[in-house]
């Protein structure tokens, strides 16, 4: 094993994902040849020693690492360097890793620490959780049953409420970003939200104006854009109802089958996602309840203004319409 020498950095096997030292040439199980990662190190911290990457988007990479001081398996998130560039995002990142550090939920993957990398590329230790992702479900099925996709939806609506009561906004919610906890069989799912972006905080008096439309600007705006907001793509502060429309994006394509926009290119669906309505999830599920719909179009409205204020108006709209339209089958 290489020892905590900051001169090594992480290579990684394009195949498997597993992470080497650069002293290292080729993967050991897939005897392909290994490629650097922004020359980020091996051994972070003189502690976190990197396993393997989770995955990588605009903002930075996320790997799998081992706690050689504590003997765990965590998740660590290196942001690259040029995405706090600014010193009113750097200001803004160690406020809002402080807001997640203090969180305590079943429903969030906890925060446990933080740092900065020999480049000025800054860091984030978080709990690393193991289940299966809600994309995984969504791959296993066409369409979720109304029943599970509403207590579902009910579980992460509780998970962004604990967050934006602390301040926190997601800003890149996915069904990736879902993680099932519980087995298959049990009667009320369990899951916890990882991958919060740490990019803002969700208090208006230490909003940085702009931010958004510079890291669109960058290129920097996560990979999957399905589940972006109107306002992110206008270059807008996004606020915790931007969450509020990811959330609905994730129930409509739960009930639908799919999601209500699909482009190939980002300028195509950026043109439907501004000037579009959502198509009826009714022609696409005719089990779904008027009511119910009702609300998922409600989260899915262009203005933040017009759709539920909190996460926690959104679960209580989701119950009630399903509520309602049970007894009206019975």
């Amino acid at each position: 094993m290489p020892s905590h020498d900051l001169d090594i950095s992480v290579r990684a096997c394009v195949s498997c994902r597993r992470c080497y030292g650069s002293n290292v040439q080729y993967c050991s199980d897939c005897f392909i040849e290994l490629v650097g990662i922004d020359l980020i190190p091996y051994i972070i911290g003189g502690r976190y020693r990197l396993e393997h990457i989770i995955s990588r988007g605009g903002m930075g990479v996320i790997f799998a690492a081992h706690d050689n001081e504590q003997n765990r398996e965590v998740a660590i998130k290196v942001f690259r360097s040029s995405a706090l560039a600014d010193p009113r995002a750097q200001d803004r990142f160690q406020r809002e890793v402080e807001f997640a550090s203090q969180i305590q939920s079943p429903l969030l993957a906890a925060t446990l620490g933080n740092g900065v990398l020999p480049d000025a590329s800054a860091y984030v230790v978080t709990e690393l959780v193991r289940g299966r992702s809600l994309r995984d479900e969504m791959k296993k099925m066409r369409r979720f049953e109304i029943a599970s996709a509403v207590a579902m939806l009910a579980a992460i609506a509780d998970g962004l409420n604990t967050a934006h009561q602390a301040g926190l906004v997601h800003r890149d919610l996915k069904p990736e970003c879902i993680i099932i906890v519980s087995e298959p069989n049990d009667a009320q799912p369990a899951i916890k939200i990882v991958g919060f972006s740490f990019a803002r905080v969700a208090l208006g008096a230490r909003f940085v104006p702009g931010t958004t439309g510079r890291l669109q600007a960058r290129g920097m705006l996560p990979m999957r854009v399905t589940y972006l907001s109107p306002e992110q793509f206008r270059g807008e502060e996004a606020d915790l109802r931007t969450d509020i429309y990811s959330l609905g994006v994730i129930a409509y394509e739960m009930l639908g089958g799919r999601p209500p926009f699909t482009a190939r290119r980002t300028g195509e669906f950026a043109a439907k996602l501004l000037t579009e309505r959502a198509p009826s999830l009714r022609a696409l599920n005719p089990e779904i309840n008027v009511l119910l719909q009702a609300e998922i179009l409600r989260a899915l409205e262009k203005e933040p203004r017009q759709r539920h204020q909190s996460a926690g108006e959104f679960k209580r709209a989701l119950l009630s319409a399903q509520q309602i339209g049970l007894r009206i089958v019975d």
